[in-house]
């Protein structure tokens, strides 16, 4: 069983039992020390639920991502688990990096919605 919600410093990452989602909240700058974090959960959370795990990650509230976090993000993005990442609330700027990211992990199912209810209805498609 999965811990409801684990942290570093303003992320967030967890696992919604009742949707059986991944879920993910990111505030600020990503560093290299908060991707490392997001690298370590993501693999917990691929290791716990092996096949077709989607994510919902808010990026409201993020307003940067290091060189080097990228890199390691990009390694967190690749694992064969992830069905799906639907972003949510990201500026055109921080679109552009979550795609870049995804692109350098081969990442072909991530979309960006406006709100957190679009998002759910593609999750949902099959």
């Amino acid at each position: 069983m999965l811990k409801p919600m684990r942290e570093f410093n303003d992320h967030k990452i967890w696992w919604d039992e009742a949707l059986g989602i991944a879920r993910a909240s990111a505030i600020g700058t990503i560093d290299e020390p908060a991707a490392r974090f997001i690298l370590l959960e993501t693999a917990r959370i691929a290791q716990q639920n092996s096949e077709n795990v989607d994510w919902i990650i808010d990026l409201h509230l993020m307003t940067k991502v290091t060189p080097k976090a990228r890199k390691i993000l990009a390694e967190a993005s690749g694992y064969p688990s992830i069905r799906k990442y639907a972003f949510v609330g990201a500026s055109t700027f921080i679109r552009t990096i979550a795609n870049s990211i995804a692109a350098a992990a081969g990442q072909k199912n991530a979309r960006h919605y406006a709100t957190e209810q679009e998002a759910l209805i593609w999750l949902q498609e099959e």
